[in-house]
């Protein structure tokens, strides 16, 4: 095969039009070794810039491409950047805000270096309990990025964290605490929340949880006991309620635990950020938050409010774990992180904050319901 230069420098070989080329190809063109010109695909160091060249310049004259599958089958590294998500969306939906913000997040750590994004936003369809991690077993990803709750009685991660890939998972189980994880302290933010109701003499104090059948939800609870423990407070299991993330499930929650009027503060540790299903199951039970009972709300923005009324406000920075965990994957992906980290923020509790109510959040999906 002969090859000559066009105007732009790049060679032009005398090949068959409908001919598929390979890396074997390139090499005995280019004259040197399949592994020389692997490293000139992947970008590596330890060839020589005349050399890089010349092989760059034979796979755009022939529309050479690396082929993923190819890849996969011969070695372990698979093609691309999975995200995934642990449970329905129909049961924990994930809020447009947050879906575009780790967009953005990915792009800047994977996309502008040229790395393949795979998106398994339904690994559930059609009912069946499809491994969430599919992705992984199925050779796709070189990397995984769990999203959303993990089931309390979740077995797939554990399979994760064998497979010795990168990956993180955003939320933490209590069975696997070596987890690569990068979340937030779900127990101690319920915690501070109760102290600091315990702390302005309330005694019978309901919570307004999300998530019952996830680590977080069991996170929250057991925060809640222990603070209630520590004051020689009895646990009142009727006093903590569990809702979705529909309006209607929190109005009816909130209603079914203030029309117990022995409750003289609620913690809202649902983080579903809707201000007006509170107040609508308020109203329903007679109360008014601020006047005849207290009000903690957690919120995902800081130094702002769910419900202005709250006596006090609490904090989840979870797109702050999420992004320091992103970047410690890649840094893993690249060999600079052993891995596999654990990153837990603690919530932070204001009492006091300058901007306004958060706007209720709309559900990823919900303009195309």
């Amino acid at each position: 095969m002969g090859a000559r230069k066009d105007k732009q420098g790049d060679a032009v070989l005398n090949r068959e039009p409908d001919r598929e080329w390979t890396i074997y190809d390139i090499a005995r063109e280019a004259g040197v070794s399949a592994k020389t010109v692997s490293r000139v695909l992947n970008q590596k160091d330890g060839v020589s810039k005349a050399t890089r060249e010349r092989i760059l310049s034979i796979m755009r004259a022939v529309d050479y491409h690396a082929n993923i599958g190819a890849r996969t089958l011969r070695g372990k590294m698979q093609g691309c950047i999975g995200l995934t998500v642990a449970a329905p969306l129909s049961e924990v939906p994930v809020s447009q805000g947050l879906f575009l913000w780790l967009f953005d997040e990915l792009y800047r750590t994977f996309g502008i270096r040229g790395e393949y994004l795979c998106f398994d936003l339904n690994p559930y369809f059609g009912g069946m309990a499809t491994d969430y991690a599919r992705g992984i077993w199925e050779k796709l990803y070189k990397a995984c990025i769990v999203v959303g709750p993990l089931p309390y009685n979740d077995t797939a991660i554990h399979r994760v964290h064998r497979s010795g890939i990168p990956y993180v998972a955003f939320g933490r189980l209590d069975s696997l605490p070596e987890c690569s994880c990068a979340t937030v302290d779900y127990e101690e933010g319920v915690r501070v929340s109760t102290r600091f109701l315990i702390a302005r003499g309330h005694r019978r104090i309901a919570m307004l949880r999300a998530l019952a059948g996830f680590q977080p939800g069991v996170e929250r609870f057991r925060g809640y006991a222990k603070a209630l423990e520590e004051a020689g407070i009895p646990v009142d299991e009727r006093l903590v309620r569990s809702a979705t993330f529909g309006a209607r499930s929190i109005a009816d929650e909130v209603y079914r635990l203030l029309a117990d009027p022995r409750v003289t503060a609620l913690i809202d540790c649902s983080a579903t950020e809707d201000a007006t299903a509170l107040r609508e199951g308020a109203r329903r039970a007679g109360r008014v938050p601020g006047k005849d009972f207290e009000i903690v709300a957690w919120t995902y923005a800081d130094n702002a409010a769910v419900l202005r009324e709250a006596s006090a406000h609490v904090w989840l920075p979870v797109r702050e774990a999420a992004s320091e965990g992103i970047e410690r994957l890649a840094a893993w992906i690249r060999g600079e992180d052993p891995g596999p980290f654990q990153i837990v923020r603690r919530p932070v509790l204001h009492e006091m904050v300058e901007n306004g109510e958060v706007p209720k959040p709309k559900r990823l999906f919900e303009l195309l319901a």
